[in-house]
């Protein structure tokens, strides 16, 4: 088993690399049950007007962050770990793209602020783990903390033109929680989806692996 390699992904237009390899904590560095949500991505993006800018939190490697770059958007990737924005940075440019905006902070950290700027983001990206640190020791709960992240990130999103995607790992929270959540905090949004994540084996057997909840302003 090599200890680095490459694998290709392409969807339509978008041809993406993301580079792999052996972790102390057990990743290889992609989580491949979101290929669906890069597609989405990709299409949503593809199909707002101008240069959508998208907002990556909890971004990890970057898959959605890449895939949004591909089709065009003006994205900023957060994560509190340096190492893997280095990761990310070797996916963006070995997928031959360029100038994704990089931000090693805490998460809520970074959206309080941008909220006090009053800053608006086409698209948010949300994909947290149930507990985290930040880079100066900051806790991340999932049950203490999503509900003031969700709301902060709906005074984000622009009321106009807009996308959002939430996934979430912790068995603690179901689809029909995740939707309640959503209906609840960003009101009447168009193009719903709420469903599961999974990877299927060549004997159709499925595996779940999180819950997720996206919509967006683009007619699907």
């Amino acid at each position: 088993m090599k200890e680095q390699w490459l694998m290709p992904y392409a969807y339509k237009g978008m041809d993406l690399k993301f580079r792999l390899g052996l972790s102390s904590f057990k990743h290889v560095g992609i989580f491949p049950e979101q290929a669906s949500n890069w597609d989405y991505i990709y299409d949503t993006v593809k199909a707002m007007p101008g240069k959508p800018k998208v907002l990556n939190l909890f971004a990890y490697t970057g898959g959605a962050s890449i895939a949004a770059k591909a089709a065009g958007a003006d994205v900023t990737h957060v994560d509190s770990v340096k190492q893997v924005i280095t990761w990310s940075r070797e996916n963006m440019e070995a997928s031959q793209l360029t100038d994704i905006r990089w931000v090693i902070e805490d998460a809520m950290k970074f959206v309080q602020r941008e909220v006090k700027r009053g800053n608006k983001y086409q698209g948010i990206i949300l994909d947290p783990p149930a507990y985290g640190r930040g880079p100066t020791g900051e806790k991340w709960i999932i049950e203490e903390h999503l509900n003031q992240m969700l709301k902060l990130c709906a005074e984000l999103l622009d009321n106009e033109h807009y996308f959002f995607i939430i996934n979430l790992y912790s068995i603690g929270f179901s689809a029909l929680i995740l939707e309640t959540f959503t209906r609840q905090l960003f009101g009447d949004r168009k193009n719903l989806e709420i469903g599961e994540l999974f990877l299927q084996d060549r004997f159709k057997k499925k595996l779940p692996l999180g819950v997720f909840s996206r919509f967006s302003s683009v007619k699907g």
